[in-house]
């Protein structure tokens, strides 16, 4: 399921891409692995959804994947 995060225009954050979060932001869980994060500047007050399955052809961003994975 993805991560509903609220994003403030001009402000920096640094979104999960490995899915070992559990927040949709970068907690250093990834080291180790072979995933980064990914930096996001707000260009505007928002609300976007991360991925938490890691499987997003949008990633860090949700695009459903989810959805079709077995088990969801």
């Amino acid at each position: 399921m993805p991560y509903a995060i609220e994003v403030k225009k001009g402000q920096e954050y640094w979104f999960c891409t490995c899915g070992k979060s559990g927040t949709g932001l970068c907690n250093g869980s990834h080291e180790g692995s072979d995933r980064s994060p990914s930096q996001f500047v707000a260009e505007k007050d928002d609300t976007v959804y991360i991925c938490g399955c890691g499987h997003s052809f949008d990633s860090p961003f949700c695009d459903g994947t989810h959805k079709t994975l077995q088990g969801s």
